[in-house]
């Protein structure tokens, strides 16, 4: 194939990758605790020894290397609901994301909506045990009322104080890997957020927010003007790879023609 083919190509996939994204993104505008991404290129070098070479010797093509999350706070809002909570600051709850199985399969998430499962345990809305600071499941009383979470994650009830959820920071959360349901997997070892040593040394400041959920991060309006952007670029492209192939049909017919 033609190097200038090749070269538009590569172009209109990764603009189909961004897309890809960009979608799954507005998707998830009005998802709790939703952080956006963005894919991330680089530059490939395609071997060849032709006259369109670039200096370096190949051809210039784009290549998507990775997905990037943007890990900035979502708005907070207010929701009422006791078994609520949004963290402000890089933390995350400690869950078991197979409750079924012995032994708990440690998931970390900023999705804070909790519930009551039939188990009596404090579980997300999706169905994973919230964990304490032990990594152990927290029980809840069936007489017990007025459930409240202070701003270091330790809840509270009629019964006095229950138990704290597990709540930990991570030095590197782009490498935390999603693993489904707002949830993150990592091997990195968990920090506390709340150790006066961890926030000397980092300036993470977390605090746990009593009745609010963290949302998304997406900006709609912005998606939307980048996904016009994406498919006004891949017509472009489109119209210019047609042109030059019709240029290319002609040149050879005229050359079929001379002979």
């Amino acid at each position: 194939m033609d190097n200038t083919v090749y070269i538009g190509l590569s172009k209109q996939m990764a603009l189909r990758r961004r897309m890809d994204v960009l979608a799954h993104n507005v998707a998830n505008m009005n998802t709790t605790a939703f952080k956006k991404e963005q894919v991330s290129f680089q530059e490939y070098l395609m071997p060849s020894d032709g006259t369109n070479a670039t200096a370096g010797g190949g051809i210039s093509q784009v290549l998507d290397v990775g997905i990037i999350r943007d890990l900035s706070q979502g708005k907070t809002l207010p929701t009422g609901n006791d078994l609520d909570i949004a963290i402000t600051g890089n933390a995350y709850i400690a869950v078991d994301r197979n409750p079924n199985q012995p032994g708990a399969q440690l998931g970390y998430t900023r999705y804070g909506s909790f519930k009551i499962d039939a188990d009596g345990e404090l579980a997300l809305q999706t169905g994973e045990k919230v964990l304490n600071s032990a990594n152990q499941v927290i029980s809840i009383e069936e007489d017990e009322v007025n459930i409240s979470v202070s701003k270091d994650g330790t809840l509270s009830s009629s019964l006095g104080e229950r138990d704290k959820i597990g709540i930990y920071a991570f030095e590197n959360q782009q490498a935390m890997k999603r693993v489904g349901n707002l949830i993150y997997q990592t091997d990195e070892i968990p920090q506390d957020p709340f150790d006066d040593g961890y926030i000397e040394e980092t300036g993470n400041k977390v605090v746990v927010l009593h009745q609010h959920l963290e949302g998304s991060n997406v900006n709609g309006l912005t998606a939307m003007t980048e996904m016009a952007q994406i498919v006004r670029s891949y017509g472009s492209i489109t119209r210019q790879l047609d042109k030059y192939q019709k240029m290319r049909t002609e040149s050879l017919d005229r050359l079929a023609r001379v002979q």
